[in-house]
């Protein structure tokens, strides 16, 4: 009987052994890429925000809702044209695909910022941004006011998990 235990113990230990050096699972996160505010004049307490939003391989992700410290108010948009005239259509979620992703762009989909509290955003301020998703995850974004958007070659990512 001691062999058997003996065995026993043997095959634990590589089995731990085995566990202890596998490479670790590592779990992909939402990434946020190119964010950026619009500037807008002092005279509009509205302004909109941008990025490009992507989800880990096999896994889609679902943004259910939006805050900002320094808005009343954001909601998801989507320009739209229909026979010639620009509306913006309000969805409550949006939906990034397993391992796609979502461009959030001027004259396409956007995040509304709506009632501006507090002073006038300068070219060059930051925004603020928390974004909730259907899985739980939250991302707080730190977004640049521009005029002209973000460089093109500027791909780092500008976020961190809650």
């Amino acid at each position: 009987m001691s062999v058997l235990l003996r065995v026993a113990g043997l095959c634990s230990a590589l089995a731990l052994l085995t566990v202890a050096f596998a490479p670790a699972a590592v779990a992909e996160e939402i990434r946020i890429h190119d964010p950026w505010v619009r500037w807008v004049p002092e005279v509009s307490e509205r302004t909109a925000a941008y990025m490009r939003i992507e989800a880990p391989e096999g896994e889609r992700k679902i943004l259910i809702g939006v805050d900002s410290p320094q808005f009343d108010r954001a909601e998801i948009h989507e320009s739209v044209d229909e026979d010639g005239r620009a509306r913006m259509v309000h969805w409550s979620t949006l939906r990034i695909p397993a391992g796609g992703e979502r461009v959030l762009e001027p004259g396409g989909y956007h995040i509304m910022l709506i009632g501006r509290l507090g002073d006038a955003l300068e070219e060059g301020d930051v925004v603020e941004l928390q974004m909730r998703f259907q899985s739980g995850e939250i991302l707080m974004v730190d977004m640049p006011v521009s005029r002209d958007g973000v460089n093109g070659d500027d791909d780092h990512e500008h976020h961190h998990h809650h």
